[in-house]
């Protein structure tokens, strides 16, 4: 326990030395996802739409916040989903950078009692294919509730891409696998914008 205690508390000094001086900037955007059944692309599962926002320090430091909103095909059920995250981005070469965050969330559907809180994490690797598009290559996505009843293991494997616009702005198209309770759930294909200021 003492290592692992100290290895986490010394994440933070190793990820500002590693990531230098970069400076600091913060986001809004907005993404809408689709998804579909798991084994057959061409049958809607429902619809999500989010609004995110992050600032990033200049030691590496990523502090993030989304709301969700989950619409159900063929359904009046709805959910949605409110999140805080931290995290670091750390560039391993010119062209390679990796991340992380952990975060906590609520979850809540139609019926008030039948909301409960949850915990999600974050790694993925970034390639700057050029001063224009990076290529999103891995994100993986563990998330669960605190209590196991609640049934909200859901992990994600996503890949995709942005296209920056011009410095401040850019688009993001991803396409996502997920997963419930180990089985496969949907296959999600996202559209987004992103502005920085």
């Amino acid at each position: 326990m003492r290592v692992l205690t100290t290895a986490i508390l010394t994440l933070p000094a190793i990820a500002a030395t590693v990531s230098g001086a970069a400076a600091e900037s913060s986001t809004v955007g907005v993404v809408i996802t689709s998804d579909r059944d798991p084994g057959e692309f061409a049958d809607p599962k429902g619809i999500k739409y989010q609004l995110n926002g992050g600032h990033t320090f200049d030691n590496g430091l990523i502090l993030g916040g989304s709301f969700e909103y989950r619409d159900r095909a063929f359904s009046p059920r709805t959910g949605q989903n409110l999140e805080g995250t931290i995290g670091y981005r750390i560039p391993a070469n010119f062209a390679v950078s990796i991340f992380g965050s952990a975060g906590l969330g609520e979850h809540w559907r139609q019926n008030p009692g039948a909301a409960f809180p949850y915990y999600v994490l974050r790694v993925g690797a970034d390639l700057n294919l050029n001063r224009i598009i990076t290529w999103n290559a891995i994100t993986f996505r563990y998330r669960n509730a605190f209590d196991p009843d609640d049934n909200f293991n859901t992990p994600q494997l996503a890949t995709g891409f942005t296209f920056k616009m011009d410095e401040q702005r850019a688009i993001t198209a991803t396409i996502m696998r997920n997963w419930r309770g180990g089985t496969p759930s949907s296959t999600g294909v996202a559209l987004g914008f992103r502005q920085g200021f």
